[in-house]
């Protein structure tokens, strides 16, 4: 009995040993499980997260399409962090909005870049946005200044159609868009060179025929003085030939003296210049539309009162100085940053950013 006692104790110890140590064995199995299980979602973290600073690297040196892909290898992007989901669907507004603009798709451009105004951070993301921005507005301008190459040359409006072209051939051919538009209006150069010449020519003839009428009637000195009188006023008016014809500095002149600019001697003229001069509302006239200024531009500027004000953009060429294109007449609104052009046809302004 006593023997039976004990060998019923000691198979129970020992089941019970063994049980103990199958559920030390437990333990540790689930214990390196674990461990493993954290050990592989680490470095799924970590390969993450270096896709992502990849395409920021990619984004700051603008290889846009590069950083896109980047982050397209994660695995599982759908379950990857917030800000790398972020990144990638913004980065796709991007590559639409680029490849739209590139082939002067505007109205896609502008929605898809709608999608990012809001854009704070990363900063190279806001940098590459901004980039693209910069190419939509002066494509928008390169298709605005297009039309009314063709549309003033047909008006036989010839400094307005020369100011245009001019305008055009201002902006950068470094975007495709604004490279084939320059290429496609590049014949009005001649035309509209010939027609200005042409107009010359008989503003000259008809200048000539006047001065020998009012000559003949004149006594042999009274020739002479009218002679050298029209002599000083060539030397008078030789330069500040944009000035000699803006409509603003014109009218405004004409307001306070009642002649025309047209006749006023150089140093009158170099004041009104001046006295119609604002660099700080240039400064923003062209941070908001991205025109350029180029050697032999003037810009006049008149201030109509809250916040809005009157820019007239003159240019005169070395090949042609004594003609002055008028290469636009603006409104530009310094709180709102919304400029507009006025259609020399119609007499309406029309916005260009």
């Amino acid at each position: 009995m006593i023997m039976k006692i004990r060998k019923i104790f000691l198979t129970s110890f020992i089941v019970f040993i063994c049980l103990l140590t199958l559920g030390g064995c437990s333990s540790h199995s689930n214990d390196s499980a674990s461990t493993t299980k954290e050990a592989t979602t680490k470095k799924a973290d970590q390969k993450i997260e270096e896709h992502y600073q990849n395409a920021l690297s990619y984004l700051e040196s603008g290889e846009n399409k590069q950083a896109y892909e980047e982050l397209g290898q994660i695995k599982q992007l759908k379950k990857a962090p917030h800000k790398v989901r972020t990144l990638y669907k913004e980065l796709g507004y991007l590559l639409s909005a680029k490849k739209a603009v590139t082939t002067n798709d505007l109205e896609k451009a502008q929605n898809n870049l709608a999608k990012l105004e809001k854009i704070t951070a990363p900063t190279a993301l806001v940098t590459q946005i901004k980039a693209v921005q910069k190419e939509y507005q002066t494509v928008k301008l390169a298709d605005h200044y297009s039309d009314e190459v063709k549309n003033y040359y047909a008006a036989g409006n010839y400094t307005a159609a020369g100011g245009s072209l001019q305008a055009l051939d201002s902006l950068s051919s470094r975007y495709q868009a604004v490279a084939l538009l320059q290429e496609e209006v590049a014949e009005y150069e001649t035309k509209i060179a010939a027609a200005q010449a042409s107009s010359q020519v008989a503003i000259s003839s008809q200048e000539q025929t006047t001065a020998e009428t009012e000559g003949n009637s004149k006594t042999a000195s009274g020739q002479t003085e009218q002679s050298m009188s029209e002599a000083s006023t060539t030397v008078e008016t030789s330069g500040y030939t944009n000035a000699r014809n803006s409509k603003i500095l014109g009218a405004e002149y004409k307001k306070e003296t009642g002649s025309e600019l047209t006749n006023a001697p150089n140093e009158v003229v170099s004041s009104m210049s001046a006295k119609m001069s604002n660099q700080d509302v240039l400064s923003a006239f062209r941070s908001a539309t991205t025109i350029p200024q180029e050697v032999g531009d003037q810009y006049y500027v008149q201030d109509l009162g809250a916040g809005l004000y009157q820019i007239e953009i003159r240019h005169t060429s070395s090949s042609q100085p004594q003609v002055s294109n008028l290469k636009g007449m603006y409104r530009f609104n310094v709180d709102t940053k919304v400029a507009e052009k006025l259609n020399e046809i119609s007499g309406q302004y029309e916005k260009v950013n």
